[in-house]
């Protein structure tokens, strides 16, 4: 296939701009799918986990902590008004039942003091369980963000580069006849590219051509492709 010294320069800039191409794109795959970026994704969805947990388990607490002071409210005023029939009275009868019941229910209001002191000391835990779960969620936050700004900026040079890169190819086919253009676009889709002929050895694949090789490149016209023998690259002279 007939190829001048420029069209075969030309075909050896397209395999190292074919090569910078899956390099760059490989390195685009590694980014999107950043092991370090995963990872504070996935300790940010345990951690909104452990907050909602405890957020949960507050509302909870609220709930009894309002039934706890419902019932509060409700034994003071029994004794308010058992206080206040106490004072009315002179049946000695009714005063004794009057101050048996008064007993019964200070009782009552001692105990459920106590139980709303417990859960206010467990709400004052909660919420301090809660503050150092949104701080840690708020580093969390920050160190994505720094990962995810970082992983941005990678792919937007990556992609730029990847966009100058697809022009010059585009560029360099335009420079080929459609003959050549075409196979070098079959060979291309073999993951067989171009290489230099250094000595004996194809730069394309690193080996040494046999002798039978060299013998073949040289009785090939200079203005036509010769191929390794190897490797079945495009070998440039």
């Amino acid at each position: 296939m007939k190829a001048n010294s420029q069209q075969q320069e030309t075909l050896l800039d397209l395999s190292r701009i074919d090569l910078q191409l899956r390099r760059n794109q490989k390195l685009i795959n590694e980014i999107n799918e950043a092991a370090a970026v995963q990872a504070a994704r996935q300790q940010l969805l345990v951690n909104s986990e452990s907050l909602l947990a405890v957020r949960n388990r507050l509302d909870e607490l609220s709930l009894e902590l309002g039934r706890a002071e419902v019932d509060l409210n409700l034994v003071e005023g029994r004794i308010e008004r058992d206080q206040a029939r106490l004072q009315q009275s002179s049946n000695q009868k009714d005063i004794q039942g009057i101050q048996s019941e008064l007993q019964s229910l200070q009782k009552r209001k001692g105990e459920l003091e106590e139980a709303e002191i417990v859960l206010l000391e467990r709400q004052d835990e909660l919420n301090r369980e809660l503050a150092a779960v949104q701080n840690e969620r708020d580093g969390l936050q920050k160190r994505l963000t720094v990962l995810e700004d970082e992983q941005t900026s990678g792919l937007a040079k990556l992609n730029s580069g990847q966009q100058l890169l697809r022009e010059d190819r585009a560029r360099g086919l335009g420079q080929l006849s459609a003959e050549l253009a075409e196979h070098y676009e079959k060979l291309f889709a073999k993951s067989i590219g171009v290489g230099r002929l250094d000595g004996l050895i194809c730069d394309a694949c690193g080996m040494t051509l046999s002798g039978d090789s060299i013998d073949a490149i040289k009785n090939t016209p200079v203005d036509e492709l010769a191929h390794c023998g190897e490797c079945g690259a495009i070998l440039v002279r």
